[in-house]
């Protein structure tokens, strides 16, 4: 069993607490009482809680591009789009998307945040996108929008579906928003 360093659990730590609470709703006394240490070791790691914001948006950000890096795009359009779907009905009720959790403080981000967090939602954007297109020619006509437009409006409605659902303590608001994907692709 690998240990984790104090950074790696400040970081894994950081990831739970702005999916639950956001950036404001934890300090790094929270932290510090999570892993064990003193809040001068978090900031020896962390100098500042944008800091640690924009190592914990990287994190997150890195997991999630490999998880869908993962999903083999030899398989048929519509199992790309369960597994693609699958971690998102599986999340914790408490816990919304970390890029999703933040957008509402955005603009009191810093630029380095907010640029990782744009390319967070680019990257899914862009691999939706290639669904999409991939699914194109098996549905026997075009999309209402242009598969790049359309991937913005799927992402947009799984992000809601997720705030939503936390909101209403149903997974029924993101299991709307996940038909909006499955019903554009083809068996």
């Amino acid at each position: 069993m690998k240990t984790h360093s104090v950074r790696e659990q400040l970081i894994e730590h950081a990831l739970v607490l702005i999916r639950r609470r956001g950036i404001n709703g934890f300090s790094y006394r929270d932290l510090a009482e999570l892993v064990g240490v003193k809040t001068s070791s978090i900031h020896y790691y962390f100098p500042s809680k944008d800091d640690l914001v924009l190592e914990a948006v990287r994190e997150y950000s890195a997991r999630s591009k490999e998880r869908i890096g993962a999903i083999d795009t030899r398989l048929p359009p519509a199992e790309q789009a369960r597994r693609y779907l699958a971690p998102l009905r599986k999340e914790d009720a408490d816990q919304a998307c970390l890029v999703g959790m933040m957008s509402a403080d955005v603009l009191a981000l810093p630029d380095a945040v907010r640029a990782v967090m744009q390319e967070f939602v680019r990257m899914h954007e862009r691999w939706l996108a290639q669904l999409l297109q991939r699914a194109e020619p098996l549905r026997g006509a075009p999309y209402p929008l242009p598969p790049a437009q359309l991937s913005q409006v799927i992402f947009g409605a799984l992000q809601n579906g997720l705030i939503s659902a936390r909101l209403f303590g149903t997974p029924e608001r993101l299991e709307a928003a996940a038909q909006l994907l499955t019903s554009t692709i083809p068996e």
